[in-house]
């Protein structure tokens, strides 16, 4: 870049990216963009003060989410470099907006930028002209080849072949893309969700893992195992989905259920005193959880958002007896109120998915046509994916229903001697048991309840 002369002593920042697309398809390599840079640092007698990697980062991303890049610009900030140096002008930027923004930065503090395998001018006009085409050129051929990638990522997907190496516990991937089950490690899958689905304990069955099968899991590794749609045989990610992806190891059934007990997990309460309502009263007000505590003669519930915060107009506690009281009262009318409204909804919802469903085909019927048009890909590929996604079309299946709370539970519960039976619980029982049919109670500043969720 022709700018301002440089200082006698140049600290020079390096700056390298690489897409994993890039890495992919065109081989273009970290370490040689590296080598080339420190070369031709060494070879103008400049001191390099950082070098400054995002490897699988793509420019068409935001440059804040590249925190290698973010690094080099807080070094500017401090005025400890004088010149960025870099390959080419799309391995910083595909987006004018992006450029002309770190270049306040660069300008405030006296930095250049200069590539090494093009010549810029930003002295004047014509060269900056130059600089906004090219920018714009890149960010067009950013923007088509993330269109194409989209296609190409959906094909493989509705194909059931895999976009990355990596897979699952339990499975690997085959010489066709796809992934197979190992039998070993899938009966340590199911061996894992049935112990966990006994005991609803994480803790309890990464320690029957490691002790059973010597498999070192941490914590966090297992609950996003138990969360792992994959294990159904279902791809749902990014907003693509397979229903028949791969084969499954875990029924469909069994991983709802477990679903639902890390769900009522996450709520338990911390041992100690009893508050039979805690994490399913809520303030209609703030909807932050009412908080128990007791007194020597009842047990309450509060908004700490207003006692302890000030940030709720909610001032007034609640008694534990007089919200069973309203739901003994009310929970049948309540019922039915919740379950005509879930109909209705449940009704407005499916119809919106199948809308949502075919206006997503014919949006990727017309990215396929801009494509074959604009000679990115060929006859043969326009043809196979297109027959895809017309076939997908006239065959869009009617969307699953959402499934209901399980309203029959709580019916089960009203027919019964429900009264009496829950006077001979103990507090931890009846907690266990309003947790069982009751996901929400909303109480509003006047002691009001405004409704109940179940589920």
């Amino acid at each position: 870049m022709k700018n301002k002369e440089l200082p006698p002593l140049v600290r020079v920042a390096l700056y390298i990216r690489v897409s994993g697309e890039e890495q992919k398809i065109k081989g273009l390599s970290l370490e040689a963009q590296q080598e080339r840079l420190e070369a031709y640092a060494r070879e103008k007698g400049w001191i390099v003060t950082g070098v400054y990697i995002d490897a699988a980062k793509t420019a068409r991303k935001n440059m804040h989410k590249r925190a290698e890049f973010q690094k080099m610009i807080e070094a500017v900030k401090r005025d400890e470099v004088d010149l960025l140096l870099f390959c080419r002008l799309d391995r910083w930027f595909r987006s004018v907006a992006d450029y002309y923004k770190v270049m306040e930065i660069l300008q405030a503090h006296g930095c250049d930028w200069k590539t090494i395998d093009e010549e810029y001018d930003t002295t004047s006009a014509n060269g900056r002209l130059y600089i906004n085409v090219k920018l714009s050129i890149a960010q067009n051929e950013a923007d088509i080849c993330g269109e194409r990638i989209d296609v190409v990522f959906d094909s493989k997907i509705a194909h059931g072949t895999v976009v990355s190496g990596s897979c699952p516990f339990g499975y690997r991937v085959n010489g066709e893309k796809r992934l197979e089950v190992l039998p070993e490690e899938a009966g340590i899958v199911q061996d894992a969700f049935n112990h966990f689905e006994s005991t609803v304990s994480q803790r309890g069955t990464v320690k029957h893992i490691r002790e059973t099968y010597g498999v070192n899991w941490c914590d966090a590794t297992f609950r996003r195992m138990l969360s792992e749609p994959l294990y159904t045989g279902i791809y749902d990610r990014g907003g693509r989905k397979n229903e028949n992806f791969c084969p499954a190891i875990i029924s469909r059934e069994q991983f709802d259920k477990v679903q639902s007990l890390l769900k009522r997990n996450s709520r338990s309460a911390p041992s100690g005193k009893v508050y039979i309502f805690t994490s399913i009263v809520k303030c209609a007000e703030c909807s932050h959880n009412l908080v128990g505590y007791k007194t020597r003669e009842y047990y309450y519930y509060r908004c700490n958002q207003h006692f302890q915060r000030g940030r709720c107009s909610h001032n007034k506690s609640v008694r534990e007896d007089m919200i069973e009281k309203w739901l003994f009262d009310n929970m049948e009318s309540e019922l039915r109120r919740v379950r005509l409204e879930w109909e209705i909804k449940a009704a407005e919802k499916k119809k919106a998915a199948l809308r949502t469903d075919k206006a997503a085909l014919k949006r990727k019927l017309t990215k396929l046509k801009e494509l074959y048009v604009n000679e990115l890909i060929d006859i043969e590929e326009y043809k196979k994916d297109y027959e895809i996604y017309t076939a997908a079309l006239r065959q869009l299946p009617e969307p699953a229903a959402e499934a209901p709370p399980d309203f029959e539970a709580v019916e089960k519960l009203l027919q019964s001697d429900f009264k009496n039976i829950y006077e001979s619980l103990t507090r931890e029982e009846k907690r266990t048991l309003w947790r069982s049919v009751i996901s929400e109670i909303r109480i509003d500043s006047e002691n009001n309840i405004t409704g109940i969720s179940f589920g």
